[in-house]
């Protein structure tokens, strides 16, 4: 079946606000990953510690997951200040 093809020319001002949507979105996605990681590790800890769980392991690779993603979560946010701090300097 042959479609109709669609025009390339678009509304810049919803492309920009789609795709803004899209980047905000990205990074909500990202917190709540981060959250979500962290909150697991607390679970695992507590658990090892008050005895309802011996798995060590596990706990260990919780742990260190949730602070890998902290790590990831805090680069990207330097990169986008670094990025908004290079933008403001530059001259119109």
């Amino acid at each position: 079946m042959i479609r109709q093809i669609s025009p390339i020319h678009q509304n810049p001002v919803t492309t920009k606000t789609s795709a803004s949507k899209n980047v905000v979105e990205g990074f909500k996605q990202m917190f709540d990953q981060v959250n979500q990681d962290q909150l697991q590790a607390d679970t695992k800890v507590a658990d090892l510690a008050t005895g309802r769980s011996k798995d060590v392991p596990g706990t260990m690779i919780a742990l260190e997951k949730a602070e890998t993603s902290m790590k990831l979560l805090v680069a990207v946010r330097n990169k986008i200040v670094t990025t908004y701090e290079e933008m403001m300097r530059m001259q119109v």
